[in-house]
């Protein structure tokens, strides 16, 4: 599963790991899980539209504006 560091542009600009593939992807901070997306499904996605790049967009976005995460 690829995974990469991604630094947050507002607030406390704090980094977290993004691990992402096809359909799913999870974000965590200093080792602690701070959102898990299993499945696209659970994101209203076509599971066939899911692909890997698209999770990567959508972890970004949570994380940009702390979308069921705190910072």
């Amino acid at each position: 599963m690829p995974s990469e560091y991604y630094t947050r542009r507002v607030g406390k600009r704090l980094t977290y790991l993004i691990a992402y593939d096809k359909g799913e992807y999870f974000i965590e901070r200093d080792g602690q899980m701070k959102k898990a997306v299993p499945d696209a499904v659970a994101t209203g996605i076509d599971p066939d539209e899911a692909t890997p790049s698209l999770m990567r967009r959508l972890a970004i976005g949570d994380i940009e504006s702390l979308n069921g995460m705190d910072e």
